[in-house]
């Protein structure tokens, strides 16, 4: 659990240090957006953080960088009971290539989420009628690492409402699926992969 929340302030460090750098870079360029606005909305299908997943993005450090805030909801025929989940995503991708006029591909990206789900089903901190030691990690937080790919088409202009659309898919885990498979061989890989699809649009 101690590593969770390490990583978990870490994000937290990192996104107070992106923000205003992202607030300077708007002001250089001469934008009238706020900020604090973001820059792109998200729509997410699985990917460990919800079976659908929505919410507001930022883009920094001349693209390389997202940060998303997501909302995601796993209905209950999907699950025991409905769960809620709120993630903080980060993601980096180093390589842009034109593919088309009008087409980036970005064909490696990588990056981790940290998810909160609510619900009395899960805990942050080992609830007094197990022993201590029963359980050595939180199951309210996940932190959820991928690799991505993504397809981004220009469909607008500074003066429209969406710029650009961009499909991504991902491959991932979760920390829990990770220690599963170290501590038990028998599983498959497969057992702790899991896929997602989204797409962003660029405000």
């Amino acid at each position: 659990m101690k590593q969770l929340f390490v990583c978990f302030w870490y994000l937290m460090i990192l996104i107070s240090n992106s923000v205003p750098g992202l607030a300077q870079e708007l002001s250089s360029a001469g934008s009238k957006r706020n900020w604090y606005l973001p820059d792109q909305a998200v729509v997410q299908f699985a990917g460990n953080i919800g079976l659908f997943a929505a919410g507001p993005g930022y883009i920094l450090n001349r693209g390389r960088i997202n940060l998303d805030f997501l909302y995601g909801y796993t209905p209950s025929f999907e699950a025991e009971t409905s769960i809620h989940t709120v993630t903080g995503k980060f993601a980096y991708s180093r390589w842009h290539r034109q593919v088309a006029p009008g087409y980036i591909w970005e064909p490696f990206k990588f990056g981790t989420g940290i998810s909160y789900s609510l619900g009395p089903q899960f805990y942050t901190t080992l609830p007094k009628h197990y022993p201590d030691g029963y359980y050595f990690w939180p199951t309210s937080f996940r932190l959820t690492p991928f690799i991505g790919t993504s397809l981004s088409k220009a469909v607008g202009n500074q003066y429209t409402l969406v710029k650009q659309v961009q499909a991504y898919g991902e491959i991932g885990t979760h920390d829990l699926a990770i220690l599963s498979i170290v501590n038990n061989k028998a599983l498959s890989p497969w057992y702790i992969i899991s896929f997602a699809f989204g797409l962003k649009f660029k405000l």
